[in-house]
């Protein structure tokens, strides 16, 4: 059980590297913020600062993921046991990039909305690779005029996964709490006096798993709300 849970733990922080660095791109939106991400049932507080980004994991207190794009790896870290896990980025994991020549952006005015409070621009967006048009994906997005056109809302099919089932369907992510400018370097950087580990599961800790459970039940009860 314990297993299977720290295997879907992984890919809600991959998705949400995803939704941080790559959607955003169909604009040209503030690179460095701190908000909190609402997707799934699910609050993450996060950080974005140029090509570095940080999430913090919403059912296991200190637990962090950072992605460090030009690097090219991400990191785990507890700030409770001070410890933290190390790997690649693989080439599967890459996440749509604005200057990648293979990748096509487009989006297309929608008309105009107002989310908390904020007035936006609604845009319908496509990207692909050149190298696989056949594989479209789109979303709807909007950008709030008063935060320098920042994407505060993006609307999303996920594709279904073969190896999770009842995997994919519409997602909707949005992010409050923006305050443009506020990340600083020290935020994605490893403190001098954290262990460096072997797995993921050693930088979880024993007894962790209850909130990861907990986790995922909010993501799940998330999924279930049907939307207004």
């Amino acid at each position: 059980m314990s297993r299977i849970n720290i295997r879907h733990l992984v890919p809600v922080f991959f998705m949400a590297s995803i939704l941080l660095t790559g959607l955003s791109v169909f604009a040209a939106p503030p690179d460095n913020f701190t908000a909190t991400m609402v997707s799934s049932g699910m609050e993450m507080p996060m950080a974005k600062m140029g090509t570095k980004s940080l999430v913090e994991n919403p059912g296991m207190k200190g637990l962090v993921t950072i992605s460090l794009a030009d690097a090219k790896k991400t990191i785990m870290m507890n700030r409770v046991s001070k410890t933290y896990y190390e790997q690649p980025i693989q080439n599967q994991e890459r996440t749509p990039d604005v200057h990648d020549p293979d990748m096509v952006f487009d989006k297309k005015k929608a008309g105009t909305d107002t989310i908390d409070g904020h007035p936006c621009t609604k845009y319908d967006a496509v990207f692909y690779r050149k190298s696989k048009p056949e594989e479209k994906h789109k979303a709807t997005i909007w950008e709030a005029n008063d935060l320098k056109d920042f994407t505060i809302q993006t609307e999303f099919t996920v594709p279904a996964s073969p190896n999770h089932q009842g995997s994919g369907g519409k997602m909707i992510m949005k992010f409050k709490d923006i305050r443009l400018g506020a990340a600083t370097a020290s935020m994605f950087e490893v403190p001098g006096n954290y262990k460096k580990v072997n797995s993921v599961q050693e930088v979880m800790g024993v007894g962790g798993m209850g909130n990861v459970n907990e986790m995922m039940k909010k993501m799940q009860k998330g999924q279930r709300t049907p939307k207004p």
